[in-house]
């Protein structure tokens, strides 16, 4: 049974705030602002793999696979007043508590980290 975890978000992220918070995190981005690719740490001996696209209204989506205890796999939408990623797979031995409060935490950080840029981006005008 997939496990969804939801957050609110301000606005989906413009493609070059998503190279510098790659760049921050070690992510490389193998794409371009349609399309493409990610991969973390690197694309020889990836950790996290997947894909991304984003839509004409700006909305990202996309898929990921990640090995942590084991194998995780899931998808995310980030879209204006909803982030959202579903995971479809995950480890036997991780419990679903854990992982639902790492990600919820870790989503949360990132969706803040774009309502402090939009806000900045309003002041500014």
């Amino acid at each position: 049974m997939p496990i969804t975890i939801t957050q609110q978000l301000e606005r989906p992220p413009a493609f070059a705030e998503l190279q510098s918070l790659a760049g921050q995190h070690h992510v490389q981005i193998i794409g371009n602002a349609l399309a493409g690719d990610f991969c973390h740490p690197n694309p020889e001996q990836p950790t996290v793999t997947g894909h991304y696209a984003f839509e004409p209204n700006g909305d990202l989506r996309g898929d990921f696979t990640g090995h942590v205890m084991g194998r995780l796999a899931g998808r995310f939408a980030l879209t204006a007043g909803n982030a959202e990623i579903i995971i479809t797979e995950k480890p036997l031995l991780l419990p679903e508590a854990i992982l639902k409060s790492a990600l919820s935490a870790a989503l949360l950080d990132f969706c803040a980290k774009f309502a402090v840029a939009e806000q900045e981006r309003l002041s500014k005008t």
